[in-house]
This record gives C-alpha cells, structure tokens and sequence, in this order.
C-alpha cells in the first residue's frame, strides 16, 4: 500500500505541478460513489456512511453524487444526490422503480392483459421487461453522462461489489462496466476502494469484472481471498489489501457490564430460505433455524438474556422462523430488535457482552465496537475476516456445524472475553490506519483539468 501512495503521489505531482493538490482541496470536487445498496442492509449503510464522512472531512463542500439502487433512499439517509446505480432491473438484483415512462406503462399493461393466454402471456412478459430495461437504461446512461462530464472522481466504494451472484451478468457486473466504459470515455479517474470477491462463474460476469478493474485508476481488495479471486480473472496490476472501509466508523466503547448473566445477540439470517436467497433449499434451512434456536435455548438455560437482532430486514423472516420454535419460557428472556441505522446498530452493539452472527456485517461491526463474536460462517467472506482478526477458533461453518459444536465454541468464546477484546482492539487500530492511509491517497487519484 505504501508503494502505491508513493508511486501516485510522484505520478500526481509530476502531471499537475506544485500548487494543484492544495487547489483541489480549495475547491469543492464533484465526486460520484457507486455501491449496489437502498435496501436497508446496515453493513451497506454503514460503508456509504464511512465513505461519505471521510469525503466531506477532506472537502467540506464537496458535491457528492450517490449511484444505488434505491436513490430515494440513499438521498434520505445520506444527505447526498442520488441517482439510479443502472436502468436495468433483475431479479435480486432491483431497483426502486416507478411505472416509468408511457411506453413502459403500455408494455406492460398488455402484458397484463394476456397473462391468462398460454405463450403469449410470456411473449409479451418478455418484451415489456425489454422494453423497460431498454428505456430506463437510455435514461440512466443520459444521467450517468451528464454527471461525470462534471466529476472529478468515480468510486467504487466498499462492499462485495465484484459479485454476479444477486442478479446474474446483468446486475452487478454490467452496472461496473458500464461505469468504467463511461467513464474513460469521460476522462474521469475511476477507483475501486477495499472491494470484496464474491461469485461469478459464467464467462460474461467474468469478462464484464476483468473489464471494469482494468479500467480503474486504482484498486485496493479487503482481504487475501479476494485479491487471489480477482487476480484469477487475468488481473496483473497491484490489488493493495485494505480492511472492510465500515472499520471507517468510530462507535464510543462498549458499556461495562453490570449484572449476572451475560447479554447475548444471536442473529439468524435468511441464508437458503425459499423466496430470500439466489439459491434455495428448504430442508437445509430448516436446520439452520433448529441451529439457532438451539443456541437461543442454551444460552437461556445458562442464564443469560438473549436479543434476537438483524443486519439486513429480510432476516427478520428467520428471527421469527426461530421464535416459534422455542418455548413460551424461553421467549420471555428474549428480545427482538430491529435497527434502522448502523449507529443504531453499533450503540446495541455497545450493551452486548457477546454476538453471533452469519452475515458479515453483522461480524464486522461487532468486532469494529470491540464485541467479541461467534462467526457461524455461510461464506468466504465471513471467514476472511475472522481469519484477520485472528480469532478463527470462534469461527464455524454454517452448513455442517451441529448445535452441539456451536454451543461449546460459545461457552469457550465466554470463557476468554478478556484476551479476545485485546486482540479486537488491536486489529481494529491496525484496520483504521490502513484504511486512513488509503484516504491519504484520494486526492492524488483527482481528475487532471
């Protein structure tokens, strides 16, 4: 990393002179953050929060430009402009859209009128999802053009963004490259910061994501998983490892603890369940909630008070999946929270004297608020981040994990909580200076005007 900042930093100077650093900082940049997020997934949130803090303490009256896929949204949490992340909708992979122009509106009104006519009910379904992606695709591109004509600075920022598993080819993978296609034509720096790998098999995902990170000014991956991954799609430039950018957050510490007992928050999640998930299987998520209302029994049964949280809304569907399997008793020493923003979450987090979770947002800010936690892993991901921490000893995996096994790694995770927050605490430094290193770097990757 410090190669790369040296190398940018003698690149910059040497094109713009000594005076330019200090008059972009003068004046206020126009800069674009791009992120597949709107839906109320705090680890999401909680990264475009970290972005756009670290964006305004460099440039105060920098105009910021948000690309989702629920603008709406992310203008109401952010505070920033936000537009659509691409025109093009897929199936767990959507945008917020309205009924959209007069000739989306007709296609699809008779797509509804012939739904009950075999073939041609899936003819006419099929042209008018074509003819909406085409139109609100024209209209994405003419917004996305007439930005970056003006921006200095196109980010890809955080997230597990080099991903085709929620929308296939068309979701994620177009929506990168058809930012980096524009913006080199634009002549706008586009960087990828601290981007995780996430599942891309088919030929077009992988030539879409090899074209995007080759168009990129710089690219920085948040672990060594991800970096191998990419470097697989025939990707030869430098990929510096920097720590998930929601370790960017600074929640104050946790709270002492102040009666018998420990407070314990479990967060099943949605992983597998029909309707929820790209892939489904019913039977395997069936165990996966006898899993976590096996911990929620034990741990009442031992004491302790347990608060049922979720990351992302969708889980609340397993929290409740989980509840009706346990005893009247045993629901009366539990809670159910909901959080609507990550300080929300990260002060819950605060009161907690240990957390379980798959979702690696749900991991990742337990360990940024100094929680130690029991990873029940579904994916790399989770894994990765645990395996940096160091505290792999407390990471299981989700799919051949037995209840039993998860019970005893929780009662020996209780055991150390001591020596497991001195080693948070540690990682946790060392991840925000890296990431504060990384921000060092931001100005030298300006447009050169």
């Amino acid at each position: 990393m410090t190669a790369v900042l040296t190398e940018l930093r003698a690149a910059d100077a040497a094109s713009r002179g000594p005076r330019s650093i200090s008059e972009t900082s003068r004046r206020a940049p126009t800069i674009g953050v791009i992120y597949p997020s709107g839906w109320g997934n705090l680890g999401d949130e909680a990264i475009l929060q970290a972005t756009f803090a670290t964006l305004r303490a460099q440039w105060p009256n920098a105009r910021l430009h948000a690309f989702t896929l629920n603008p709406q949204r992310t203008r109401a949490n952010h505070a920033v402009t936000a537009d659509y992340l691409t025109g093009i909708s897929r199936p767990m992979f959507l945008s917020a859209r309205d009924d959209g122009p007069f000739a989306v509106r007709v296609a699809r009104g008779l797509a509804r009128r012939v739904r009950r006519v075999p073939i041609a009910s899936s003819v006419m379904r099929t042209l008018a999802e074509l003819t909406a992606s085409t139109v609100f695709e024209t209209m994405s591109l003419r917004t996305a053009w007439s930005f970056l004509k003006e921006a200095d600075l196109l980010l890809a920022a955080g997230g597990g963004q080099l991903d085709a598993a929620w929308g296939g080819a068309m979701g994620q993978p177009y929506a990168l490259a058809r930012w980096a296609w524009l913006a080199r034509r634009a002549g706008v720096p586009f960087a990828f910061l601290s981007v995780g790998y996430g599942s891309a098999r088919g030929k077009l995902s992988r030539w879409l994501l090899r074209y995007a990170i080759g168009q990129t000014t710089y690219c920085s991956v948040r672990d060594a998983g991800s970096r191998s991954l990419t470097t697989q799609l025939g990707i030869s430039k430098d990929l510096p490892i920097i720590p998930d950018l929601a370790f960017g957050l600074k929640p104050a510490p946790p709270l002492p603890r102040n009666r018998p007992g420990y407070d314990v928050a479990i967060s099943p999640m949605v992983y597998l369940r029909p309707g929820n998930w790209p892939t489904a299987d019913a039977s395997a998520y069936e165990r996966f909630v006898d899993l976590w209302a096996a911990i929620v029994v034990d741990r009442v049964g031992r004491g302790d008070r347990v608060h049922l949280f979720v990351t992302d809304p969708a889980d609340m569907k397993a929290v409740l999946d989980v509840c009706a399997k346990l005893d009247a008793r045993t629901r009366d020493y539990c809670s159910i929270n909901e959080h609507r923003t990550p300080d929300a979450l990260l002060t819950f987090f605060r009161q907690m004297d240990v957390v379980v979770s798959s979702r690696l947002h749900g991991v990742l800010l337990a360990i940024n608020t100094g929680r130690p936690v029991l990873a029940i892993s579904h994916e790399r991901k989770v894994r990765a981040v645990m395996g940096d921490v160091g505290l792999t000893a407390y990471c299981t995996d989700l799919p051949t994990v037995s209840a039993e096994q998860a019970c005893a790694t929780l009662r020996e995770l209780t055991k150390n909580l001591a020596s497991c927050e001195r080693r948070l605490a540690e990682y946790v430094s060392w991840a925000r200076a890296a990431i504060r290193q990384q921000d060092e770097m931001l100005p030298h990757l300006m447009r050169r005007r």
